[in-house]
């Protein structure tokens, strides 16, 4: 059981798959140019938390904070993607 919940993986990997879905669903509910400026206004913000991360925080608690920020990243995206691709 232990292999499925990918140790201390599972909170970091859902907040991606949360933030995904949330913006495919968002995709359906709002235009596209509303759509990307959500997608780049939390990409910025993904952004300036992994540069406070690296250089306030530091240590193994900047790097938790940085990987949350980079699959929420990354989750942004997919879901834009997906949303805007599938919406056609």
């Amino acid at each position: 059981m232990d292999a499925l919940m990918l140790e201390g993986w599972t909170p970091i990997l859902l907040c991606g798959i949360v933030f995904g879905i949330g913006m495919f669903i968002a995709s359906r509910k709002v235009s596209r140019k509303v759509l990307l400026l959500i997608a780049i206004i939390i990409s910025l913000i993904c952004i300036g938390f992994i540069i406070f991360s690296k250089n306030v925080i530091g240590g193994w608690d900047g790097i938790l904070l940085a990987y949350f920020m980079i699959t929420i990243f990354a989750g942004v995206w997919i879901g834009t993607y997906i949303g805007a691709t599938s919406r056609r």
